[in-house]
Parts: structure tokens; sequence; C-alpha cells
């Protein structure tokens, strides 16, 4: 069986373990942080699972998003946060794994020097997850960095780790339990309304707007509570890649008004894709 290490990062794509991808306990986590989480695992390449430590010029962690949140903040969250993993214990008994993302870094002081740098060491616990590791998700880098929530990022993320499936199309998760893998904090948005409007909806818009795939979210109710989401998923048609690939070129400021119909520029194409969004 393949194991993730061994994919290599080509085409701007990020080969991503499926257990990075589905980290509990995110929740203090900004969208700049996912990204840069994101780079700092790519730059460690074929090497992520050795006992060393890395190098990365802090211009390449900036991006495109200079001027934005500063790296030293991200890698200090990354460095606080305790991420979990569901496991079983030696008994076979249900268990959660706690390890933490990064165990040190150095950063230089003036993240504006063109030759300033993150050195950085994956905590031995992450490392033992990534070695382990036989499921993955494609993560397309230029897609990572046109989304404008971490909501949308951590969606997307989702979708890449399941597209390639045989005859699986959906899934579904408990409402809280998804609420945890898109990253939402604990007590935040807490009423379906809220978590639909300001964190669903929008990563939706956003998620069906730039990757290759379409995706739904459906609410699954008993009575009128809402305790779980099915998520579906399905390769576009050509046209609807074509129109992913002009929304990837265009600003991302005015993206979700323009994605939910307001401007006059939006497509046929687009509202017929708008329909599979999560109903009110």
């Amino acid at each position: 069986m393949s194991r993730t290490i061994e994919q290599k990062h080509e085409g701007g794509m990020i080969v991503k373990p499926a257990e990075l991808i589905e980290f509990r306990g995110t929740g203090n986590l900004t969208l700049h942080d996912r990204r840069v989480l994101n780079l700092l695992y790519e730059n460690a390449g074929q090497r992520v699972c050795e006992d060393i430590y890395h190098i990365m010029a802090l211009a390449d962690l900036r991006g495109t998003h200079k001027g934005g949140e500063r790296v030293k903040d991200s890698v200090i969250r990354l460095m606080q946060t305790i991420v979990e993993v569901p496991t079983t214990d030696s008994s076979g008994n249900p268990a959660t794994r706690r390890v933490a993302l990064l165990s040190e870094s150095t950063i230089s002081d003036d993240e504006d020097n063109p030759t300033g740098e993150v050195t950085y060491a994956l905590s031995k616990g992450l490392r033992d997850i990534i070695k382990d590791s036989t499921v993955w998700g494609r993560i397309q880098s230029q897609v990572m960095y046109a989304f404008t929530s971490k909501y949308a990022l951590a969606l997307y993320e989702l979708l890449q780790k399941r597209v390639n499936l045989s005859h699986v199309w959906s899934e579904e998760f408990g409402l809280e339990d998804f609420r945890r893998l898109l990253g939402v904090q604990d007590g935040k948005l807490k009423e379906f309304f809220n978590l639909n409007s300001r964190c669903l909806k929008p990563a939706l818009l956003e998620v069906n707007a730039l990757a290759d795939h379409g995706i739904s979210l459906e609410p699954l109710r008993r009575g009128k509570v809402v305790y779980a989401i099915k998520m579906s998923w399905w390769k576009k048609t050509r046209s609807e890649r074509e129109l992913a690939y002009i929304e990837l070129q265009r600003s991302k400021i005015g993206r979700l008004p323009r994605l939910k119909g307001t401007a006059e520029t939006l497509t046929t194409e687009r509202r017929q894709l708008n329909t599979n969004l999560t109903p009110t």
C-alpha cells in the first residue's frame, strides 16, 4: 500500500495526509495559519518524517499576502495549537490522540528582509501521524490562496480527500463533528441558522466557484433539530471547470456578492451551480 510521504508535491499540488485534513481542535487558527501550515508541510518534502530542522524563506510563506498577517504570529499559533485525531487504545476502545503541530521555531526578526527565513521542527507526534498515513488529498495551491475564509479552505480539503473514492459520492457527519472539522471555534455559531449563514453557505459558494468538483451540504433533521450534515460531491462538467478557472483569475474583492448573483456578470451556468447550495 502506498504511503502519503511517497507522493511528490508537483504541478502546484500539495499532497496532504488525510489525518492532517481531518484534524479537530483548529478553531483558533486563521486562514493564514492554515495556509502557512500547508506550506511548511510541503517545504519539508520527502524528509517530513525525519527528526530534523527545516528552513523556509519568509518571502515564500508570505506569498501573495505581504502586508497582511505576520508569519511570526501564525507560527506561534501553530506552536500553541494542540490538535486531536480519532484513534483506538491498546484494547481497541475509541480514543483521541492529541499532538502539537510544531515543536519549535526560529524566525528572522525583520519579516520584510528579503533574506529572512523560518527554521522549524515538526512535533514528534505529528511526524508519527504523517509516517503512518496511507490516504491523502491533493490541494491545489492556487485554489488554496484564492479562498477568503478558513471555512472554505477546510471544506475544500475535506472534498479533496474524497474526490478519488470509487463508487462513493456522499458522506454523513454528525453536526458537532462537522463544525470541528471546519475549524469553528468552541462556543461560536452554536445555532444552526448562524452556522449555515456565516460558515456553510459562504464556504460552499467559494468551493463551488473555485474547485474542480461540485459539492453540496444537506442538513439532516429530526423534527426541527439538525443533527447531521450530508456532504455530496461530483465531477464538474468541462464548462463548469472553465468557469472555475476564470474565477481563479479574478480578484477576490467582491467575490462573495458576485457569486451570490448580485453582480451583473453572473452567468447562467453559475446560477445553475448555485442551486446546489445548502437550503435555508
